[in-house]
């Protein structure tokens, strides 16, 4: 009789469980690990989580947060996290050795990007002589020889490389030193290196220190968007937790693209969070100078043939600078564009959920 009771009494447990969903969670659940910098391009992530916008989709979601690109590419070939965000040019990094795919557009890099002199620097004295490019300081000869303390694979790297270039110099014409931004910050504050490349609100506080911004992304003219980026096993794993993210991500930015004060407090809570020291003013100044990305500019930039779409040509865009610079080869931007680097397939599935044209 106990045995037989015992039996019953897990019987009567089990079909509890299938009547009321019990394990499900476990069972069925999406999850996936994202990367992300406390960035604009972090942003939406982090207001999701925090208003519980994952959860809204069935999604459980951890966030790594890294100082910059290199490293989380570090942790991407170590399998550590499956989808995120951040420049072209890690991206770019990305593809070439693990196969990863950008399978979204962000935030414009080119606006956030800034490199900075001391106000003594011969550099500063010069203006006017980059033709085309009247807001890049100095010339070549002032240029050569620097040593500029740059976060290598990131977007800051991809500015200098572009700003380098219309200087008529290359990487081999300066010294780089690898820093993250705010490493990069104290170190030139210390005394250390001649020029510096900042990002926001390390910039910031350079204006604030009186150094003199001798070019920027903007000032190089090249556009470098920040990207979403997925790995190629998630892709082929994990598709709906990758879309799930993807959607919740987009939701958000629907939600607070025109709310520049609501940004602004999600924006300071996550970088204090992170250890960056920043305050509401430099926070709203931030996401006022950044526009989050929509779904209808995720379409723009992806619609048509591979190979042709505004998104290829972006990227091959910023590829070719780094292959000029003698950062890459010509075969590895073969790789890259004869694959599937540039995939759209979570952009077309979000149109078609929300009823827009890919065409």
């Amino acid at each position: 009789m106990k045995r037989l009771s015992c039996v019953l009494l897990a019987v009567v447990l089990m079909l509890s469980c299938v009547l009321t969903g019990c394990g499900k969670k476990e069972q069925d659940g999406l999850s996936i690990t994202v990367s992300h910098q406390p960035y604009s391009h972090g942003l939406p992530s982090y207001i999701a989580d925090v208003n519980g916008v994952f959860e809204e989709n069935g999604l459980d979601v951890e966030i790594l947060w890294f100082s910059g690109g290199n490293t989380q590419n570090e942790a991407l070939g170590a399998d550590e996290w499956e989808a995120g965000a951040y420049g072209s040019a890690p991206a770019i990094a990305a593809g070439i050795a693990y196969n990863a795919r950008i399978i979204g557009i962000n935030v414009e890099d080119s606006v956030s990007i800034d490199y900075f002199v001391r106000p003594d620097s011969e550099i500063a004295k010069i203006k006017g002589q980059v033709e085309g490019h009247p807001d890049i300081y100095g010339n070549a000869d002032t240029w050569r020889g620097k040593t500029i303390l740059c976060a290598t694979s990131t977007s800051v790297h991809f500015g200098l490389v572009a700003t380098l270039s219309k200087l008529g110099l290359t990487q081999a014409d300066v010294n780089i030193v690898h820093m993250d931004v705010p490493s990069a910050y104290a170190a030139f504050k210390a005394g250390e290196g001649d020029i510096v490349a900042l990002w926001d609100p390390q910039s910031y506080q350079a204006e604030e220190e009186g150094w003199i911004k001798v070019s920027s992304g903007e000032a190089a003219g090249e556009e470098f968007p920040t990207v979403f980026i997925a790995s190629e096993k998630a892709i082929e794993e994990n598709w709906d937790a990758v879309y799930a993210w993807f959607k919740s991500y987009m939701s958000v930015c629907d939600q607070y693209i025109n709310d520049n004060d609501g940004q602004a407090k999600h924006l300071l809570d996550m970088q204090l969070d992170n250890g960056i020291n920043t305050t509401e003013e430099l926070a709203l100044r931030f996401v006022k100078d950044r526009t989050l990305p929509s779904l209808e500019k995720n379409i723009e930039y992806f619609s048509g043939e591979a190979g042709s779409r505004k998104m290829d040509a972006v990227m091959e865009n910023v590829v070719d600078f780094f292959v000029e610079q003698g950062s890459y080869t010509a075969a590895e931007k073969e790789k890259l564009f004869s694959g599937n680097f540039i995939d759209g397939q979570f952009i077309e599935a979000l149109a078609k959920e929300k009823g827009l044209s890919m065409n």
